[in-house]
């Protein structure tokens, strides 16, 4: 038989890579060596806020508190029964702390003495999520651990997601080298494969880890889950090269012959089995929020360097240990499957009606999905939450709010009053009295009424406030006044008189000594919430990050704030959820668009046939519909960034068996009257392959789904139920399906249709 173009270049390929594979195989090693020295130097980033798209509020309102406040790091530390005392005096021990910028605490807003529980704002010397910012809430946390601290606030959230993240790391390695090597050794021909086989995992995964340096900083999200993701996603790679090796071999051909040949068969389906799952994974880079286009690119490099690695510097291994492969054949340990495959497919018009019931009911109802569009999570977090709000600190949600610092203390004061008219706002740290806040400006005789009445609070200094305090503050005013060349009559702002006050020596004698310390933090307020162009407003929502309640206030901020101010800001979690949110349709509508549209392409190219890719696409589809519905019956809901991974791995990535399986198929019913029988026998073949890639993939995602945390939990949860799904599809189904539409595909074969086109012309 005549070779096509395709074939002969194949041929040359495949006589070029077994030629020079000592070349290959040196090159690949120095590259990996030099991969292994410049890993430890990536940047791993664990503030994921960083990856929101540049034009979505949060992350404008994020650039500007940078620009105008350069805000840095900030954690919350909650005290189990202590007195206010306590409190102050803990305070003054943490703040020695070092990388501590400042403490905060005013006992008025921040305990709670119906179970004796204080909260200290802690400001940090460093940016989140760098060392010094770790090093830092380490530092704290040991020192706080005597009093039972508990720790909230992003710098928190940054440390306990490294802390998580790192902690996981070992125990998914261990768990999953662990399933690799059972199930390389269950599906292997000889004892020996393991060693060229991970081999080439250890290469393909140096080289895409090292290369991690031109992101310039990584997502924690995107190290954890390429490093995992490529081994599960391209080890069929290797198993299918291998499988194919040992077929030659076995046919009595001598090791580089065996080489040839296996490549000449095992590349062709590599290469569409590859090129599937890059294509699925480059359409996560349409997505809006950055953080796609990096887990996109981090996977796709990493199948490319797995693809590379097979087909370059396999080859070399398998001639250079192919004795010991031979010395150590075993029986086959998956068992021959021929037989119950034959009964199976006896009921395929059963089969193929009630899979297309099943997908159509899951297709429909993965619709009325909920989603979660948080992207922080973990233990730690959790049990922080947890305490704050037994605590009675609420569920500590911040809301900020920035708006140009235009001098109008009435209109700041009454933008103020309108976000704490809604019910789930129930406080703000502009507030240090009843309707007294630090933006409010005030006269002489309103400080004259308004100051003593605040410090008169504390029933202690009640009697000597009540005569002398409105002397002292009209002696303050006057001083302010001159010092800043005022006239009388000016209406001065608060917060700015009580830090004229504080750092006043003979005035701030009179000052009572509870509030000394809160006085002495004003300068560092001011400066973190009055900024040179713009004023920072924070409140809390006492209401869960993704709470109906907590969206419907910032759905309403975003509008509703047009009417004090012309330009304004909004940032916080339930900001970058509320915009996640927003963002999500248009988001999943692209991935799945383009996942299909690639695959769709390669898959004509591939089969030459105008409906057998659809109905390849179809099955792993339906797959990815019950893998969706399950958790709407369950009542739980879906990670959004989880979601739209897996529509593009799981389609991208399994339908690799779908094309394996069906490959074989086509080439043996050539040689196989019996169309059952040559199904029955494909399957048989294959199974290995499938089953190998299948089970790692599935055992991959649960062991994510336990041993992280998180994101990365939810998505290894998808994973695992998304790979099993396929893999049954592939192995129950989908031969049911080829056989039942057989005739309609042959009919759809390119060749078939060009010949129908040109009979009729010529009639």
């Amino acid at each position: 038989m005549q070779k096509t173009a395709v074939g002969k270049i194949t041929d040359k390929f495949a006589t070029f890579t077994v030629k020079y594979r000592w070349p290959m195989a040196i090159l690949f090693l120095v590259l990996s060596v030099v991969c292994a020295v410049v890993i430890p130097f990536t940047k791993i980033v664990y503030d994921v806020s960083t990856y929101l798209p540049d034009e979505s509020v949060s992350a404008v309102g994020l650039d500007v508190l940078k620009q105008e406040f350069d805000d840095k790091g900030m954690t919350y530390v909650i005290l189990p029964d202590v007195t206010v005392q306590e409190a102050k005096d803990i305070s003054d021990e943490l703040s020695k702390t070092d990388g501590v910028a400042s403490i905060i605490f005013e006992p008025t807003t921040s305990y709670n003495s119906e179970n004796s529980t204080a909260m200290l704002t802690v400001m940090l010397t460093d940016y989140d999520s760098t060392q010094g910012c770790f090093s830092t809430m380490q530092r704290l946390i040991k020192a706080g651990k005597p009093y039972n601290a508990t720790f909230l606030g992003q710098s928190a959230i940054s440390y306990y997601t490294k802390l998580e993240t790192e902690e996981s790391i070992m125990k998914i390695g261990i768990a999953i080298a662990v399933i690799i090597l059972a199930m390389l050794l269950v599906t292997s021909k000889s004892y020996f494969e393991l060693v060229p086989l991970l081999l080439s995992f250890g290469v393909a995964v140096l080289l895409n880890m090292g290369t991690n340096f031109i992101f310039n900083g990584i997502s924690y999200i995107s190290n954890l889950v390429s490093i995992v993701l490529q081994l599960a996603l391209s080890i069929d790679y290797s198993v299918i090269l291998m499988h194919r090796y040992m077929e030659e071999r076995l046919n009595g051909k001598d090791p580089k012959e065996a080489a040839i040949d296996a490549q000449k068969k095992g590349v062709p389906e590599i290469l569409s089995s590859s090129f599937t799952t890059i294509a699925g994974l480059c359409a996560l880079m349409f997505m809006a929020m950055k953080i796609g286009t990096e887990i996109g690119l981090a996977l796709a490099k990493g199948i490319v360097f797995s693809l590379l690695s097979v087909v370059f510097f396999m080859p070399a291994l398998l001639v250079l240990f192919s004795k010991p492969l031979d010395k150590s054949r075993h029986k086959p340990f998956v068992p021959n499957i021929t037989k119950p495959t034959k009964a199976i497919l006896k009921a395929r018009k059963i089969i193929v009606p009630v899979f297309l019931v099943i997908a159509i009911f899951a297709g429909v109802g993965q619709f009325f999905s909920s989603y979660s569009f948080t992207m922080n999570g973990g233990a730690e977090l959790d049990k922080s939450k947890k305490v704050a709000l037994e605590r009675g600190f609420g569920t500590m949600n911040p809301l900020v709010i920035i708006v140009p610092n235009d001098g109008d203390s009435e209109k700041q004061h009454r933008l103020i009053d309108y976000v704490t008219s809604f019910e789930v706002v129930d406080s703000t740290v502009m507030q240090i009295a009843d309707e007294v806040y630090l933006t409010d400006a005030f006269t002489r005789e309103e400080a004259q009424e308004i100051i003593p009445s605040m410090m008169a609070s504390d029933s202690e200094n009640t009697s000597s406030l009540s005569s002398m305090a409105s002397v002292y503050v009209d002696v303050a005013y006057d001083r302010y006044c001159s010092s800043n060349d005022l006239p009388n009559d000016a209406k001065v702002p608060l917060i700015d008189l009580l830090i004229f006050v504080s750092e006043d020596e003979e005035l701030s004698l009179f000052i009572p000594k509870s509030y000394r310390g809160s006085l002495s933090q004003l300068s560092y307020a001011k400066q973190n919430l009055f900024g040179e162009n713009y004023v920072r407003m924070t409140f809390n929502i006492n209401a869960g990050v993704e709470d109906k309640e907590a969206f419907e206030l910032v759905a309403a901020l975003k509008t509703g704030l047009k009417d004090y101010y012309d330009e304004y800001y909004l940032t916080g979690e339930t900001v970058v959820c509320h915009d996640m949110s927003e963002y999500f349709p248009q988001d999943n509508l692209h991935i799945i668009l383009f996942t299909l549209s690639f695959i769709l392409i390669i898959l004509f190219f591939t089969f030459r046939n105008a409906l057998l890719p659809i109905l390849l696409a179809f099955a792993i589809q339906a797959g990815i519909w019950i893998n969706f519905v399950i958790p709407y019956l369950s009542g739980y809901p879906l990670c959004f960034i989880g979601y739209l991974i897996i529509t593009a791995v799981q389609m991208g990535a399994t339908i690799d068996y779908a094309i394996v399986l069906t490959n074989r198929y086509y080439a043996l019913r050539t040689q196989i009257d019996d169309r059952l029988q040559a199904m029955a026998e494909s399957l048989n073949a294959v199974f290995p392959t499938i089953i190998t890639s299948g089970v790692i993939l599935t055992l991959t995602g649960f062991v994510l789904s336990v041993a992280a945390s998180g994101v990365v939990s939810a998505l290894g949860s998808l994973l695992g139920a998304g790979a099993a799904l396929s893999m049954g599809i592939v192995l129950l189904v989908l031969p049911s399906l080829l056989l039942v539409t057989e005739k309609a595909t042959d009919f759809c074969a390119f060749n078939n249709i060009f010949k129908n086109l040109i009979n009729r012309r010529k009639k």
